[in-house]
């Protein structure tokens, strides 16, 4: 792999020679394959691998990529494929944050995080999650309706929109939008998009972001703050910026010695840093600051006189409400995707594997005979997909027209993860 010059000089400086060299053989190796189960819908079973990722309850190491988008388990939301690194979420959650809290993800698309923090919430909390890009918001709309879990709001706001709104939170994920070196191996692509010029940019857009959202906040709340990215500039000296100007304190992660994961490169301040040759997984840097009990909320940003406060843009809120379509009234796909079995009243179908495929791809699909007629649920080895509406000798599918597979080609073998679905009482 080549990478730019200034990259490859600053990057050995920060890392030392060691390190560095570990990270350039490891760049040429196949990234690792990781999924984490969701633990409202899965469990995993002999089949998933007991290659577990250490800092995650729910993540397991692949031996393989199987085609993802060809398992109807993946569309079902019982796992998500999640980059080892950034599982690391799970544990920061369930060692600070031990009650129920109301919580936000601020730059949140497509879900990996966002998911991975509703599972490690505790029980009564409520998240936000939000992605200012209108493209990516609906991508994570779609993998939180997936996922199932009725107390996360999805927004398609900015930092400042959610201050002017004036909500509190008493802890905020800031994953920031970043110059993506950590993501050299896994999209080859964003190499060709790095410059000194462009960390700087980021950089700078990240102290903004911290400055919009650090008001919203509570006393004694807390912030992770990440990026996929090696440079100081987007990590240790924000971290900086965030203590000096904000009065921020850091906070410790603890970390098993096992899991080789680095601290600060330069700087005073603790942060844990995944890096590839070291550490099993991609790019990341996590920090976790803590904002004082003591600590008052700092002026708005005003950013136009006469603005009034905007109200959020929602494009999620648990289960939807029914869509009428002319005569007709249709539940919405976040009804059949619930983990909350008493919202769904319709009857579910289980079909095999070749008929879920072709549910997936939105095409007409038959029904055993003994399928009640009406509107059903469509699952695949317990697990729902979407609703359908039987008529006896055909099915209207009506799953989301902008889900659908659209990939023609269809792998030799069927991707096998390995997961039994979990029964509510």
């Amino acid at each position: 792999m080549t990478l730019p010059e200034e990259f490859t000089t600053y990057t050995r400086a920060l890392m030392g020679e060691e390190r560095f060299a570990r990270f350039l053989g490891a760049l040429d190796e196949p990234a690792p394959v990781s999924i984490r189960v969701n633990p409202f819908k899965a469990e995993a079973t002999p089949e998933t691998g007991a290659d577990r990722v250490a800092w995650c309850r729910g993540g397991y190491y692949l031996d393989s990529r199987p085609a993802f988008t060809f398992d109807p388990l993946l569309h079902a939301g019982a796992y998500y494929v999640q980059e080892a690194s950034s599982m690391f979420i799970d544990h920061v959650i369930r060692q600070f944050v031990h009650a129920p809290v109301t919580a936000l993800d601020l730059c949140a698309a497509p879900g990996g995080k966002t998911t991975c923090l509703r599972a490690a919430l505790p029980e009564g909390s409520r998240l936000y999650s939000n992605e200012p890009h209108p493209k990516r918001a609906q991508i994570l709309a779609e993998n939180v309706v997936k996922f199932g879990h009725p107390e996360v709001v999805v927004t398609n706001n900015y930092a400042i929109d959610y201050q002017r709104a004036g909500l509190r939170f008493g802890l905020i994920l800031a994953d920031m939008p970043c110059s993506g070196e950590g993501m050299f191996r896994k999209d080859p692509e964003s190499i060709g998009e790095w410059s000194p010029a462009n960390v700087e940019k980021c950089a700078a857009l990240q102290r903004s972001i911290l400055a919009d959202i650090w008001p919203c906040l509570l006393p004694g709340g807390l912030l992770i703050y990440s990026t996929c990215t090696f440079n100081a500039h987007e990590n240790e000296d924000n971290i900086a910026f965030a203590v000096e100007e904000l009065g921020a304190e850091p906070v410790a992660i603890p970390v098993e010695e096992a899991w080789r994961v680095a601290g600060p490169l330069t700087g005073p301040h603790p942060i844990c840093r995944f890096i590839p040759g070291t550490t099993r997984g991609e790019g990341l840097a996590v920090a976790l600051l803590r904002k004082p009990e003591t600590a008052a909320d700092l002026p708005t940003r005003d950013r136009g006189k006469g603005r009034t406060t905007p109200l959020l843009r929602v494009l999620s809120d648990g289960i939807k409400p029914p869509q009428v379509k002319g005569k007709k009234t249709l539940p919405d796909v976040s009804q059949a995707l619930t983990i909350l079995d008493e919202a769904n009243p319709y009857p579910r179908v289980d079909v095999g594997y070749d008929e879920a495929i072709a549910y997936l791809r939105r095409e007409s699909i038959a029904l055993p005979a003994a399928a009640p007629k009406g509107l059903v649920t469509i699952c695949h080895e317990g697990f729902a997909l979407g609703f359908a509406k039987n008529l006896g000798t055909r099915a209207n599918n009506l799953y989301p027209q902008e889900w659908r597979i659209r990939s023609t080609h269809r792998p030799e073998e069927r991707p096998v993860v390995g997961l039994t679905p979990i029964v509510h009482p």
